[in-house]
């Protein structure tokens, strides 16, 4: 089933399979977020923003608990599980670029969510029913909005979709 997050990811962020053909491209809408990015400071940008607050923020009101840090990357990474549901994650990473780290190219497509450089990838750690966005803050820095839950991969891939439009309203400038 093709959703509307599925549409806008359609048309916003899949320019072109990685080393693939290219496929249509447009502009989300969104609304503006409740609070403001962080400018971030020296090569880190994003100094002072916690991926924690982030899943917080954007997944206020659809019942999932406090995000917590990450087992791997604690100081740069938080997830948020709700049984039965999904487990919603959010990495901040200023050491590599969006385009890096992708397991299988086949299961990739370039993009864009709002006006910055993305990457999704269907069933990336090889699990059915997991999506993960790569947005492109700055050169070398990202951040990855992962789901994976008890659906389908394509439903996983609508909501991290619209997880990512969030997101991407909270992450500091692009420059």
């Amino acid at each position: 089933m093709f959703t509307l997050a599925s549409l806008v990811f359609a048309l916003s962020a899949c320019d072109s399979k990685v080393g693939g053909t290219p496929q249509a491209a447009g502009t989300p809408s969104s609304s503006a977020p409740t609070s403001s990015p962080s400018s971030g400071n020296g090569d880190n940008p994003f100094g002072g923003l916690s991926p924690c607050t982030i899943i917080d923020q954007v997944m206020a009101g659809e019942g999932f608990p406090a995000a917590a840090p990450g087992t791997v990357d604690s100081a740069r990474s938080c997830a948020s599980n709700k049984p039965g549901d999904a487990n919603v994650g959010v990495a901040l990473q200023d050491n590599a670029g969006y385009d890096q780290n992708i397991p299988d190219p086949s299961k990739a497509s370039r993009g864009h969510v709002g006006a910055r450089n993305a990457i999704i990838e269907r069933e990336g750690i090889g699990a059915v029913g997991q999506c993960t966005i790569s947005i492109e803050v700055k050169p070398n820095s990202r951040a990855l909005v992962s789901v994976s839950g008890n659906g389908t991969t394509q439903e996983a891939c609508d909501r991290v979709t619209a997880i990512a439009i969030k997101v991407e309203k909270l992450l500091p400038p692009a420059s």
